[in-house]
């Protein structure tokens, strides 16, 4: 239903919550208040960061997908939301970006989206500014191949972890699934040939995962 990570977080989490919206798409980012996609429209204001968002909702509609977790479990989903939010987003970002066969999806991608002549220019733009973004906070100090270990430890931790479960943290999705889906699907359903894409569709279980979270969130019983 989105190309973004945190959109596609923000989404499966309403969702679940079964809270009813209407979903705009809008390119440009830096309509929103922080800058970055995605936002929400509320009573004519507008709010950004998908955290901040889910925590608004929840509490003015009362709804709580962690409801009944221990405190331990709510520990856990905290430390695997920031793995995938803060750590394995760096990875996806350089992947798409810098990575050859990411770029050229991601080229590809934008050419079917808008005419050819602005793809390109669109495309140097993003890259120049994931550029510096990236390595800023670190990740892109490091060479290609560091980088694809990096992505793939963080796959080969969530593996272990879910071994046979459905969920995280039980049997049926919380928030901290929403916000792992939201980055490991990308890398599981997009058709770029990066080695750490290629890598999480080769473990069998964070492939059912994810399709246990597209089949709870996005699709509708006939």
């Amino acid at each position: 239903p989105t190309v973004g990570p945190f959109a596609l977080k923000l989404l499966a989490w309403l969702e679940l919550a079964g809270l009813p919206y209407e979903q705009v798409f809008e390119a440009n980012p830096r309509k929103g208040p922080k800058g970055k996609n995605p936002w929400i429209e509320l009573d004519g204001e507008r709010i950004g960061d998908s955290e901040l968002i889910i925590d608004l909702l929840r509490k003015r509609h009362a709804i709580d997908l962690d409801d009944g977790l221990t405190p331990e479990q709510l520990a856990i989903g905290h430390a695997w939301r920031r793995t995938f939010e803060e750590h394995y987003h760096q990875v996806l970002e350089w992947e798409l970006f810098f990575h050859p066969a990411g770029a050229a999806w991601m080229r590809k991608s934008l050419t079917s989206q808008m005419p050819a002549a602005l793809a390109a220019p669109a495309f140097s733009l993003m890259r120049s500014q994931f550029r510096k973004q990236l390595y800023a906070r670190g990740i892109a100090r490091h060479d290609p191949d560091i980088i694809t270990r990096k992505g793939r430890a963080d796959l080969n931790a969530l593996s272990a972890f879910l071994g046979e479960r459905p969920f995280l943290l039980t049997d049926r999705p919380t928030s901290a699934d929403t916000a792992v889906f939201g980055l490991l699907a990308p890398t599981v359903y997009w058709a770029m040939e990066t080695p750490v894409a290629l890598y999480a569709r080769s473990l069998p279980n964070l492939k059912a995962y994810c399709d246990r979270m597209r089949e709870s969130c996005f699709v509708r019983p006939k």
